[in-house]
């Protein structure tokens, strides 16, 4: 599965969680809007941590393929440039 697809799932989630959580909760409204603000802040936290991990992901790869290539210039330099 993907990550923006579990990320996704988790957002919703999350967000269908907060809602009933506010429907439901028999707490003052002070102590109801710290609680949203919580979290908001581990969604949040969640969110920066998959950005993160996708940017390292792609940076990765980027390299791998850097490698890649680098490596078919050095075994074969003539083949790339002769066409």
């Amino acid at each position: 599965m993907k990550k923006t697809s579990v990320f996704l799932s988790v957002l919703v989630a999350a967000g269908a969680g907060i809602i009933i959580g506010v429907l439901l909760a028999p707490n003052s409204g002070v102590r109801t809007r710290r609680k949203i603000l919580y979290f908001g802040e581990e969604a949040l936290e969640e969110l920066e941590q998959t950005i993160e991990d996708s940017f390292d992901d792609l940076k990765r790869q980027a390299q791998k393929k850097c490698t890649e290539f680098r490596n078919k210039l050095i075994c074969n330099p003539q083949q790339h440039f002769n066409h």
